[in-house]
């Protein structure tokens, strides 16, 4: 098992320093070979707006969310799954890097995962932010990719496999056949705007205004429910009086929530199907869906997979960790995987 190990002892320097990064809008995860996941943290970084200093990252930083003082700024310099703000992005990646020994990463092989429809800008930004950390040498792969390997698929079997991963900020989805990519897409529907739908629905149905906080802790909430029907407790601000309100809501309230955007992740896969070849539509038909991230958890988004298009629907073994674990199977294997693997001096 992939399990995460605790950072509560001094690490014994690793004979190997490569290091892989699930560099991802709503949160980090950094892997040490022969080590494991060193960091698992929500991709946020609290600032001082009166000292222009970082106040925490990562996982205290997103905790105070919706409860910050006027002089705290809380901010996700990644959108979409690419950086938006290159300098905040460079403190918090050196922030977690402090945490696991800096000697382990300046002298390391690295390689990060970007979404499949990033611009060469937008690759070269991700490289330069790494390497201005720390790292020898940067590596790219597509986060599809990633996730087909950790998912278990056999990339380089003749034999197409679908895979999408929803993400915080996109949805991937690719075809992967004979150790490559035959297509792949990205959309900007994911877990950030199922939160959206969340807050707009429970507003609109409930006058009621929850934060982004309690949006997401009913998604998961619901997604790891047994049944529809059960309740959830949420507290907010009621838009009438203005005054503080709980109440409780069913479960298909949520899936009710975020079907416009399920609907948006089944026209994409329609479209992708409906493109490729008929020899990898026909492997499909055998092989069907694989699901990643943090979005496979959703049983609405399976359940319309599986009505739409008649086909067996597969979650990846911990899809949240599917990307690191298919970077951290591309360090073990990494002339194997050289035709996957996008250097600094591949041609973008």
């Amino acid at each position: 098992m992939f399990k995460i190990k605790k950072v509560m002892r001094s690490f014994v320097k690793s004979a190997s320093k490569d290091v892989g990064i699930d560099l991802g809008t709503a949160n980090t995860v950094v892997y040490v070979r022969n080590e494991g996941i060193l960091i698992d943290e929500p991709t946020y970084i609290a600032i001082n707006l009166k000292t222009e200093s970082i106040e925490n990252i990562g996982i205290k930083a997103k905790e105070v969310i919706g409860r910050t003082a006027s002089h705290t700024k809380i901010i996700r310099p990644l959108k979409n799954g690419v950086i938006s703000n290159y300098e905040i992005t460079e403190k918090m990646l050196e922030r977690f890097l402090n945490k696991i020994k800096k000697d382990k990463f300046q002298s390391a092989r690295v390689i990060i995962c970007v979404p499949s429809g990033v611009t060469q800008v937008e690759r070269r930004a991700v490289m330069d932010v790494v390497k201005d950390s720390g790292a020898k040498e940067v590596y790219l792969v597509e986060e599809p990719v990633a996730a087909a390997i950790g998912a278990g698929i056999d990339i380089f079997e003749p034999k197409g496999h679908m895979i999408i991963d929803i993400g915080g900020g996109t949805t991937e989805l690719a075809f992967i056949v004979s150790g490559g990519v035959a297509y792949s897409t990205s959309i900007k529907v994911a877990g950030d705007r199922f939160n959206e739908d969340i807050i707009d629905f429970i507003r609109q149905k409930y006058n009621l205004l929850i934060g982004e906080t309690t949006a997401e802790k009913l998604k998961i909430d619901a997604s790891n429910s047994s049944s529809e029907k059960e309740l959830f407790e949420i507290r907010g601000r009621e838009l009438v009086t203005g005054l503080p309100k709980s109440m409780k809501v069913h479960g298909h309230d949520i899936d009710e929530a975020i079907t416009r955007d399920i609907d948006t992740i089944i026209e994409t896969v329609k479209l992708a199907l409906e493109g490729i070849e008929p020899e990898v539509s026909a492997d499909i038909y055998e092989t069907g869906i694989f699901l990643s991230g943090g979005g496979a958890a959703i049983k609405e988004l399976t359940r319309k997979l599986e009505k739409e298009f008649n086909l067996t629907v597969t979650i990846a073994d911990e899809p949240i960790y599917a990307v690191i674990k298919g970077i951290a199977i591309i360090l073990e294997n990494f002339a194997m995987y050289k035709n996957v693997i996008i250097s600094s001096h591949s041609e973008y």
